[in-house]
């Protein structure tokens, strides 16, 4: 079985495009600093929701409930992408104890759904 991914080799593809190592970034994490270069903690657990999987994500911040904390409505809102908007509601919304709206099973879902797994090669000439 493959051992869990250390925190600074998750940390090392979120900071490819800045001067801040792996290593300087470990402080954010843990919360014990709220700034590093220029980076807030805020915005580095904004880009490892956007960059790395849930797996990873849960070890990388300490676990579901701290990830849970960390979801903000600012963080929300910097999300990029509606579709991690909604399945990061979904989920935080469950860890939180929270109601949350049942998934959609509607023609519009099952279209995206299709699309995704069904190629195009029928329609094809």
């Amino acid at each position: 079985m493959a051992q869990p991914l250390s925190k600074i080799s998750i940390l090392e593809p979120l900071c490819w495009d800045s001067s801040v190592s792996a290593e300087t970034l470990l402080p954010l994490v843990d919360g014990t600093v709220s700034s590093v270069g220029g980076i807030s903690r805020e915005a580095l657990f904004l880009r490892s929701l956007e960059r790395v999987p849930w797996h990873n994500l849960v070890v990388l911040w300490g676990g579901a409930e701290n990830c849970a904390k960390l979801y903000t409505e600012k963080v929300r809102r910097g999300l990029r992408n509606g579709d991690f908007r909604q399945k990061y509601d979904f989920a935080f919304g469950i860890l939180r104890g929270e109601p949350v709206q049942a998934p959609r099973w509607g023609s519009e879902y099952c279209e995206k759904l299709r699309h995704t797994f069904v190629s195009d090669r029928w329609n094809r000439a």
